[in-house]
């Protein structure tokens, strides 16, 4: 991976998310329509591991949410290329809701 910004794209189920992030010296920070990002990731190779929490920033209207909750703590590992990948995520307040994740390269800063 590379430092830059990154879309993430995420799955559950039938439900879909978006994250737009950057990625620099292995620290995340990003966004959703309803979350504010910040993390970490380290790499070895080609896996990737890392952590993320996610804090409510707004409740957009008429937004359906995987997790209907204020802060998610996320824990993920996965595999990665120099500009994209994917990863399994468990949401500690929630290890009943499985989410994968497919990221790409966007830019640099």
């Amino acid at each position: 991976m590379r430092d830059g910004i990154y879309k993430v794209i995420l799955t559950s189920g039938t439900m879909k998310g978006l994250i737009i992030g950057t990625l620099h010296e292995g620290l995340v920070t990003g966004c959703d329509q309803s979350h504010h990002v910040t993390g970490d990731v380290s790499q070895q190779g080609s896996h990737l591991k890392g952590t993320m929490v996610l804090r409510r920033h707004a409740r957009p209207e008429g937004f359906i949410e995987m997790a209907n909750l204020d802060v998610i703590t996320v824990n993920f590992s996965g595999i990665c290329g120099d500009s994209f990948g994917q990863f399994d995520a468990k949401l500690v307040e929630r290890p009943d809701l499985p989410v994968k994740a497919t990221f790409q390269w966007m830019c640099e800063f």
